[in-house]
């Protein structure tokens, strides 16, 4: 307010300024007129062209200042300069009568003394706006007369008049002082006036805005009301009201869930409807008057449990405020989810677990070994000269022997031992609750005599003898990776040594254990070295045959050795801690790669990046794919990370932190080799996921084996249903690219479409296959 205020009376005083210059300017012409013929022309210039500069200058801020008018955060220097003018205004008429009075009788010095009084008396209420103004203009026109008058004396001037004017200035100081007062308050009255006004036309137009508002939102609900209720007569999904834990209406499709009709419905609680395990929690959403999705299983009348998908959400219900909840049965989709669930986990041939479900097995049981105290003992378990036997009987024979080993290691194990099969040949048994090294040594040998007796195939008997290594845990390993790791360099000492026995593992007698050493020693120097070089598999779509993008495949030209293969030094280096710099390298040379592409003329292309578990779990990661993208300057889109299924899933809530973390960056994310883990449709909604890549395993014989047939069209649907993109990997012939096109795959690569090359050789590709310059997240949720 007070700034508004001075403000406002800054204007006002600027406003009076082009009069009052006006006047000083003719009232200076007419007195030089007057005295021109006996004051010296120079002096009587001297103070006439101040006097009317002081009036020009006036004219000019006042012209200045009006295009401002209203300007509150500058009024103390426009106020500064207006008063500086007016002190040279006020001394050019204060010394006035002095300049001259040397060349003027008593009468004329007498009459312009009184002229300069009456300019400052006549300026009283034009100045007084701003009360300091007009006390500086009256005491530079007052103070050089009483100043002159006290020191002439009465040779000069009459000292009666000099008290007279002395006299004069006080009065008019006290009565611009009274004026600035009165002129403030009523400034005051003005504002709050205005603002009364302004209040009073804001709340008018409020009130008919509202009114308005009001009208028309009755008009839009009557025909939104109408409009719902015929949706929700037909609607496939169960539509429920309620209010206070009460239902008061419902549609057709909930009445069929559970049962019963409408009106029987209306008075009855939700909480009637779901099993009992659920009521505490749905309870608690009841009373929520948030927007919110979750999970139920309701029990109809029958006694038939129905798993739910439930949105809730106020609403305005024939003008109350209530619940609406959105009820849709996922029976199928639980099924296909459970479908894939165990096909991920279980060995399509025997039905046994699978390499990733014994790995998790594996594991929890090391855990309680750990806090038990017991030993717990694991097996690889391979067959001695299957691959014989498969080529001569075929395949279909070969699989039936495997179902019959199955089964007669399952006749010959405890109930809590675990039997599974990675695949091939191979089985591996878990053992809690041995005893010591003797009694696994009898159930190995038990194993090995169970296999005395033939097993009968298509007519024929055949004779198998196992090749077994045995480790044990705590004294082989700390972790499930490292104890089969451990049991199988005991299984090939077992097949070294003819076959037909078991072996235990032991360090000392572990060729493998000492080229792991001599490879990671090796492997620490390799980098640095710059003895790693990628190669990249292009990722073709699948109905245009367009490359949209490249995997980056790390290779090894370990000097005097050649190419290493992945398989042989990725686990040495995710055992040691390597594989994190290892892999920084690879994402800071797959972006280098494909921002070189781009300059060197070709499309955007986007490459994917494979990420260890180690590399995943380093707290700094985020950060160095910031750097890794701000230093190449690649597009964010353009790159893909790649992780496992248990990646993630080995700590669910730290994993969705990071995945969101990465997914902020603009970088997408895949999961790869899809199906041998967990294929769970609740991780996939809880992790931002962008694509879904289906292991080659499922891929294989997807066009003529029925159940990896089942698992990749299940994949697919179920990434429809989510809008994830899926990318078919390790596709080798023409029927698979047709069967996974047919079903709706997107994207896919493999040694059909082309081999992992060099950075070179995959330039020439794109230069015959044009790229579509499309981002991952797009083409693969395409």
């Amino acid at each position: 307010m007070e700034n508004r205020l001075l403000s406002r009376q800054v204007d006002l005083l600027y406003q009076q300024s082009k009069g009052a210059a006006l006047a000083s300017a003719a009232t200076a012409l007419m007195v030089a007129a007057a005295v021109s013929s006996t004051v010296p022309l120079w002096l009587l210039l001297s103070w006439l062209g101040i006097t009317v500069l002081a009036a020009g200058i006036f004219l000019g801020m006042h012209s200045k200042r009006k295009r401002v008018a209203g300007c509150e955060s500058q009024y103390k220097r426009w106020a500064d300069a207006f008063t500086a003018i007016t002190a040279l205004s006020g001394l050019c008429w204060g010394l006035c009568p002095i300049l001259f009075s040397a060349y003027l009788p008593l009468e004329f010095r007498l009459a312009l003394t009184v002229l300069a009084l009456g300019i400052s008396a006549a300026a009283l209420p034009m100045f007084s706006v701003v009360p300091q103004v007009y006390r500086i203009f009256a005491t530079c026109v007052a103070a050089p007369m009483l100043a002159w008058g006290i020191l002439a004396g009465s040779t000069m001037i009459s000292h009666e008049l000099t008290v007279m004017a002395a006299v004069f200035l006080i009065l008019m100081l006290v009565t611009s002082t009274r004026l600035a007062r009165t002129l403030r308050a009523a400034l005051r009255v003005q504002f709050d006036n205005e603002e009364l006004v302004a209040s009073l036309q804001e709340e008018v137009a409020i009130r008919q805005a509202a009114e308005q508002a009001a009208l028309q939102s009755t008009t839009t609900a009557r025909a939104s009301q109408a409009r719902f209720e015929h949706l929700a007569a037909v609607a496939s999904e169960g539509l429920v009201f309620h209010e206070n834990g009460v239902i008061i209406n419902a549609n057709q499709a909930f009445a069929r869930m559970v049962g019963i009709s409408v009106d029987a419905l209306v008075g009855r609680s939700p909480l009637d409807f779901v099993i009992p395990a659920h009521r505490a929690r749905l309870d608690k959403m009841l009373r929520s008057h948030r927007d919110e999705t979750y999970d139920v299983t309701l029990a109809d009348v029958r006694g038939r449990e129905v798993p739910l998908v439930v949105q809730s959400r106020d609403f305005d219900y024939e003008g109350r405020r209530v619940r609406l909840a959105a009820l849709r049965d996922i029976t199928d989709q639980r099924a296909a989810e459970d479908k894939v669930r165990y096909l991920a986990q279980h060995d399509g041939l025997t039905g046994l677990p699978n390499r990733s479900q014994l790995l998790e097995s594996l594991r929890q049981s090391m855990s309680l070994a750990r806090r038990q105290k017991f030993k717990l003992g694991l097996m690889m378990f391979d067959l001695d000269r299957f691959k014989g036997i498969n080529d001569s009987l075929g395949h279909a024979a070969g699989d039936e022997l495997i179902c019959a080993v199955a089964e007669r290691l399952k006749q010959n194990l405890r109930a809590e031992d675990i039997i599974a099969r990675p695949g091939s040949d191979e089985f591996l048994i878990m053992l809690p609750y041995v005893k010591d090294s003797q009694d696994l040594a009898r159930t190995a040998l038990k194993l090995q005599r169970c296999f005395e007796q033939a097993f009968t195939i298509e007519g024929e008997e055949l004779y198998l003898t196992p090749s077994i290594g045995i480790g044990t845990y705590p004294d082989d390993g700390d972790t499930p990776e490292q104890l089969i790791l451990r049991a199988e360099t005991a299984m090939y000492q077992a097949k070294k040594a003819g076959g037909n026995g078991f072996a235990f593992y032991a360090a000392e007698m572990s060729a493998l254990a000492r080229e792991n050493l001599n490879l990671e020693n090796q492997l620490r120097h390799a980098l640095d070295n710059g003895e790693f070089i990628l190669h990249y598999q292009p990722q073709h779509d699948l109905q245009t045959n367009a490359i949209v993008g490249v995997e980056a495949l790390i290779r090894w030209n370990r000097p005097g050795q050649g190419m290493i293969a992945p398989l042989k030094f990725i686990p040495v280096a995710e055992m040691s801690g390597l594989i994190v710099p290892i892999g920084d390298w690879v994402m800071q040379e797959a972006c280098r790669q494909a921002q070189d592409w781009q300059s060197r003329g070709a499309e955007p292309i986007g490459v994917s990046v494979n990420v260890s578990a180690r590399q995943f779990k380093d707290p700094t990661l985020v950060s160095k794919i910031a750097q890794c993208l701000e230093s190449t300057g690649l597009d964010p889109h353009l790159l893909e990370l790649e992780l496992t299924e248990s990646i993630v899933m080995e700590d669910p809530v730290n994993s969705a932190a990071r995945l969101k973390q990465i997914r902020d960056l603009g970088v997408t994310i895949s999961i790869d080799d899809f199906g041998t883990g967990y294929s769970s449709l609740s991780y996939l909604r809880q992790f931002p996921i962008d694509i879904l890549k289906i292991d080659r395993s499922f891929v294989r014989d997807v066009h003529i084996d029925t159940h990896n047939a089942a698992i990749v069209t299940a994949i697919l649907a179920m990434a429809g249903q989510l809008q994830i993109g899926v990318v078919a990997e390790g596709i080798e012939t023409a029927e698979q690219q047709e069967f996974l096109a047919r079903h709706g795959c997107g994207i896919g690569q493999g040694y059909y479409f082309n081999k992992p090359v060099t950075a070179a050789e995959c330039e020439k590709l794109f230069e015959r296959r044009p790229a579509r310059a499309i981002p991952f997240s797009v083409v693969k949720s395409a």
